[in-house]
């Protein structure tokens, strides 16, 4: 990459927030899907300003920027395809606020879903989305990638549970749709947005709704003599009504 833009991203992120060297950008070639691409540089924020200024500068020069947060995600959302710049978003990982009286917490992108439900859990709420990944998974990523886990069989998956978020353009203009009570005059905007793995924005503020945990958990677990039998099964639990939180099912393999 260029040096005049090295030094244009030291300015703005400092010297210790700028990675340029061969061998560490081989850590940033990959998430967790099977794609490999190397980066010409990494970049770690810690504001929405400097997201700003960073998307400006890509912006004018034409080079690819890409978000990245836990890199757990399996579709290669993370992968710098065509080289450009990853802006590593791990240093804005802070709750900001939970707010039990409007059911709504707001966190930066890289509060991890573990952290945030662990969080949750002393006031006696929880966030619905769980992907397995969610100890190292984002909220900024799930947000990308429009995650879900087991409980989206009752709950649905993250699309139904943000509020609003603030991100940054491609041009380096910063927005906001939605907030803590998730109206919004005007057209439909927020959907698109959940699920674009970054090509629309970068997020660097979300409002997610919060839910009362349940008073009572069961678990039950049920043999059957073959897979039909049991997806029968499943069939027909869904088909009374009954919606369980989570719901597997597994062959004598798994």
């Amino acid at each position: 990459m260029d040096k005049k833009i090295i030094k244009k991203l030291k300015k703005i992120f400092g010297k210790e927030h700028v990675i340029s060297d061969e061998n560490d950008l081989q850590l940033y070639q990959y998430d967790a899907s099977q794609d490999r691409a190397m980066p010409d540089a990494i970049v770690f924020a810690q504001n929405r300003e400097q997201i700003s200024q960073l998307a400006k500068l890509c912006f004018e020069h034409s080079i690819p920027l890409i978000a990245r947060g836990g890199g757990s995600n399996l579709s290669g959302g993370t992968v710098p395809l065509f080289g450009g710049i990853i802006v590593q978003l791990g240093l804005m990982n802070r709750i900001l606020e939970i707010d039990i009286e409007n059911q709504c917490a707001v966190v930066e992108p890289a509060v991890t879903n573990l952290a945030l439900q662990q969080a949750l859990a002393a006031h006696g709420y929880f966030f619905a989305p769980d992907p397995a990944s969610q100890r190292v998974s984002t909220i900024g990523g799930n947000i990308a990638e429009n995650a879900g886990g087991p409980h989206c069989v009752k709950y649905g998956v993250t699309n139904n549970h943000v509020l609003g978020i603030e991100f940054v353009a491609a041009d380096g203009e910063c927005y906001q749709i939605g907030g803590k009570t998730g109206y919004q005059p005007g057209a439909e905007i927020l959907g698109p947005m959940i699920g674009s793995e970054g090509t629309l924005g970068i997020v660097t503020k979300a409002f997610l709704k919060i839910l009362p945990i349940p008073e009572t958990t069961r678990t039950m677990l049920a043999i059957f003599p073959d897979m039909n039998s049991a997806a029968q099964a499943v069939t027909k639990i869904m088909s009374t009504g009954i919606i369980p939180s989570t719901l597997e099912m597994m062959d004598k393999p798994i």
